[in-house]
């Protein structure tokens, strides 16, 4: 299961947008009325996972980025999934979806 989970590929939930900024991510969720300022490193990790990659190449590129362990970065990359899955912000994308 945590291969499934590592090979998962993300995207925004509906009325989710967000603009990269000089000091991060600002992530709009307009159904909600809200908006979230992402700093480095989660950022980067917004970035990744919503450019297409999965979360097992974020956190490899994560661990270059920010020089942590593999495991930490792997980490990291985990508990913003299940941060921003659990705030209605992103969603796993189904096999075969258009991304």
């Amino acid at each position: 299961m945590a291969g499934e989970i590592q090979a998962t590929r993300y995207r925004p939930c509906a009325g989710v947008s967000w603009l990269v900024q000089g000091a991060g991510v600002l992530v709009i969720d307009e159904m909600a009325r809200r908006s979230l300022m992402l700093a480095y490193p989660e950022a980067a990790v917004w970035e990744l996972l919503l450019r297409g990659h999965d979360a097992r190449h974020a956190g490899a590129m994560l661990r270059w980025i920010v020089g942590d362990s593999e495991q930490e970065a792997h980490s990291h990359v985990g508990r913003c999934v299940q941060e921003w899955s659990k705030a209605g912000l992103i969603t796993a994308t189904e096999s075969g979806e258009e991304e």
